[in-house]
């Protein structure tokens, strides 16, 4: 076998390889026997099939083409490592003679893996300071906690104030028509003078109203309304006081600190929320820390980043985000067109994104080859073990699934690529 290989633009290389005519025509025989078996010829017993008549029945080409099938990836195979070029992508073959008594000539054009000049990593160095958890964090979170214990209690007066809680039944006309909002006929709570969540706009109108009046306030339906036929247009929401509430938090006593989570005291309440809080700060912390390394290395890193992977990336963005959109009961294309974009321009929008993160996987590569990290059989088979425990599958039936459809590589790179930001981490925060 004979291969040469070119590099191409945006990291492609051609590979131009030749098998010789001998190993093609044990291939020609192995097809024939292989075919002789498969095709039905009257007359014939399965396999007995001579080889001028199976050609006849079914034509040359394709005994030829059924031989290719089993000699172009394996000479590509051979190729790869007689060139020691390093494909990251499926090849595309081209079959330019294929004659038998001749050589088998065939082209392969495949992206590999660009090559990475690294920083002087090591010498980097981030500030690394977590922030401190102060007693407005815990008194913060504690009153969270207070608000979602509390009652809404009945207020004794008939105005209603900017803030009071209002029992409010609405119901909404748009071009004439009743709008379905979803609540029947019974009465929904509105704070007044709050436009935080009040997606029909009625919060600042109710203002001023008393208990049992009536009012029409004039609304624009939300764009992300279910009904898309009234979504972003005006209308009249109907109002009826029904009734003012106040929201009464409980006070914080040894009770309430039971209540909630069997503490004993305020004070051992306090301290087990501060560790709380402490643990997610510095989770936050250390993810944004090591993103924030990983940004700068890249950076002073030089890679020349195959196009083609950042398309794709953008592709998968735009996937997920169609997705969640869809989730939300709304489409791309209103998207775009409430935002005045077409799918070109929202593409562009993700490109820088999309190409520091094809970048960053290639540096973060480059630098675990350095560094010589591996998947260990027991760290793999950890993630395995997690992911058939919430399957609620066998480990071995789990195990086997990812390993046939290729996902043990994807885990085995996981943990390779957090080692891999665990050590960029320490060593930037000079450990």
């Amino acid at each position: 076998m004979k291969a040469t290989v070119e590099k191409l633009e945006d990291s492609f290389a051609h590979l131009s390889i030749e098998v010789d005519e001998d190993r093609f025509q044990r291939s020609l025989d192995e097809s024939y026997h292989r075919l002789s078996y498969r095709v039905r010829v009257p007359g014939f017993r399965k396999g007995r099939v001579p080889r001028q008549i199976l050609e006849m029945r079914i034509g040359k080409e394709t005994l030829i083409e059924d031989a290719l099938k089993e000699i172009i990836p394996e000479a590509y195979v051979e190729a790869v490592k007689e060139t020691g070029i390093d494909p990251i992508d499926e090849p595309e073959f081209t079959v330019t003679e294929a004659e038998e008594g001749k050589p088998v000539k065939f082209d392969a054009k495949v992206l590999v893996r660009p090559e990475v000049k690294l920083p002087d990593y090591k010498e980097i160095r981030i500030e690394r300071e977590i922030p401190e958890v102060s007693d407005e964090d815990v008194d913060r979170q504690i009153q969270i906690l207070r608000e979602n214990q509390a009652v809404f209690v009945t207020v004794d007066r008939d105005d209603v104030a900017d803030g009071d809680f209002v029992l409010v039944k609405i119901s909404v006309t748009c071009e004439g028509q009743l709008v379905d909002l979803g609540i029947g006929d019974e009465p929904v709570l509105v704070q007044a003078g709050n436009e935080k969540g009040d997606f029909l706009g009625i919060s600042k109108g109710i203002v001023g109203l008393k208990t049992g009046e009536e009012a029409e306030i004039e609304i624009t339906l939300p764009e992300e309304f279910t009904d898309t036929e009234v979504a972003g247009k005006q209308g009249i929401a109907s109002v009826k006081i029904e009734g003012i509430r106040e929201k009464e938090l409980p006070e914080l006593t040894e009770e309430f600190t039971k209540a909630i989570g069997g503490f004993e005291s305020v004070d051992a309440m306090r301290q087990r929320i501060r560790e709380i809080i402490e643990k997610s700060v510095k989770e936050r912390f250390e993810t944004e820390y090591i993103n924030k390394v990983v940004d700068k290395i890249t950076e002073e890193a030089e890679v020349d980043v195959p196009e083609i992977l950042v398309e794709r990336q953008i592709d998968r963005t735009l996937r997920d985000f169609e997705a969640n959109l869809v989730e939300q009961g709304l489409s791309l294309d209103g998207y775009l067109e409430s935002c005045g974009l077409d799918k070109e321009a929202l593409r562009s929008n993700y490109r820088d994104e999309a190409y520091k993160g094809v970048k960053a996987e290639f540096v973060l590569e480059a630098i675990a080859k350095a560094e010589g990290f591996e998947a260990s059989d027991d760290e793999v088979n950890e993630k395995v073990k997690l992911l058939a425990d919430y399957r609620e599958s066998p480990f071995e039936d789990m195990k086997e699934l990812l390993t046939q459809s290729g996902r043990i590589r994807q885990i085995e790179g996981a943990i390779i690529r957090e080692k891999t930001r665990k050590r960029l981490a320490e060593l930037a925060g000079g450990e």
